[in-house]
């Protein structure tokens, strides 16, 4: 077959996500098994990308950063346009709001059109319906454009259970039977990190500096962690939108040079911070998967997260990692302190968490699943 892949910015960003992560794998996994597959991302003027070498056909798309509207729909547009009417896909998959007009593409050059959802929210109605409430419109709108892109697929596909409810409530009545739940892939070399087994007196976070990762919450625990075990230090890695907001509330908080803001980070300077960590915290508010805490499990790295989303699907409490409820800082506190008491189950449960991660998330097997899914699409 030949596919064309579509995602907003790139994994090679500062400010990628699971999205960029999960298509450059997909990808890869897709090319490995024989198919030709071709990727848009976007970047900004300017912007330094550097990828390393791949075995799919990239094709770079003008980013715009405009926080209320996604401009990007029309550079994604722009370039796919022409691309598709040469190429001839058999499949265009797109992974956010950048493939508004993916089905328009794909009914005027025939090739089948799918949508992976990766975001927390779906908004229960159209663009129309919301020009009601005109200022709720203009600060959500991005939202609007990623349903329409969903609503307009021929298939969806999500990475949890959790995620296809989301969507199906979001597209209403009849969207159901379009949705397919594909667990995602981890990438290898996670699973290859040898931790240190006498680790620092340290706390890992990592991912995108955003309320909706929870890190206000994290933060807030932390300082009362320090305050009955001394010496503990907590290093953050990821940039985003809060940020600065979350340095600012770590000074307040009087936490010192004890929280360490590494901004971005590349993936093999994060694996080096797990392998000498005692544990890895994920306080999300909502998480329509959660790739980094089953890439700390994959590590071997003890995991304690909330029970937002999905994660519930990754993370079995007292079974490989532990689980608080969302935004409760008392029982985060708890978790933490528990662990730096006596590692032992939690190091365990680290154990059995690695086994599992390695049975359920392989790139190859999610892409035999979404193959099988192009194929029955292209029969219909």
């Amino acid at each position: 077959m030949k596919i064309c892949l579509t995602v907003n910015s790139s994994p090679w960003s500062r400010f990628k996500g699971g999205g960029q992560i999960a298509v450059h794998h997909l990808a890869s996994a897709l090319v490995r098994k024989g198919h030709e597959v071709h990727v848009l991302y976007s970047r900004s003027p300017g912007e330094a990308v550097a990828p390393p070498p791949v075995d799919y056909k990239i094709h770079w798309v003008r980013h715009f950063d405009f926080a209320t509207l996604n401009l990007n729909i029309f550079s994604f547009a722009r370039t796919l346009s022409p691309l598709a009417a040469r190429q001839r896909f058999d499949v265009i998959h797109g992974n956010a709001e950048e493939a508004f007009f993916h089905a328009g593409i794909c009914r005027r050059t025939g090739a089948a059109c799918f949508f992976t959802s990766h975001a927390p929210f779906i908004p229960p109605t159209g663009i129309i319906r919301a020009l009601g409430r005109p200022v709720f419109l203009l600060k959500r709108l991005n939202t609007y454009l990623l349903r329409a892109a969903a609503g307009r697929a021929g298939q969806i596909v999500t990475f949890s259970r959790f995620s296809k409810n989301l969507v199906a409530a979001g597209l209403g009545a009849g969207a159901e039977h379009r949705i397919h739940v594909v667990p995602p892939g981890i990438d290898p070399a996670w699973l290859a990190v040898k931790r240190n087994p006498q680790p620092q007196d340290q706390l890992l976070f990592w991912g995108r500096m955003e309320d909706e990762k929870g890190v206000p919450e994290l933060l807030r625990a932390f300082a009362d962690v320090k305050r009955r075990h001394e010496g503990i230090r907590l290093h953050l890695a990821g940039e985003g939108n809060r940020y600065d907001a979350c340095r600012q509330l770590a000074r307040e908080l009087g936490l010192g040079d004890d929280a360490v803001f590494h901004g971005w980070l590349d993936t093999a300077a994060i694996q080096s911070l797990a392998a000498k960590s005692r544990a890895a915290v994920f306080p999300s508010r909502i998480e329509s998967f959660g790739l980094a805490p089953a890439e700390a499990m994959a590590a071997g790295l003890p995991v304690i997260c909330t029970n937002a989303g999905a994660l519930p699907e990754i993370v079995t409490d007292g079974v490989t990692g532990t689980v608080v409820p969302t935004g409760n800082i008392e029982k985060l506190t708890a978790a933490i302190l528990n662990l730096l008491a006596d590692a032992t189950p939690f190091e365990a449960m680290a154990r059995r968490a690695r086994d599992e991660v390695r049975q359920k998330f392989s790139w190859d097997a999610a892409a035999d699943k979404i193959l099988a899914l192009y194929s029955d699409a292209r029969e219909k």
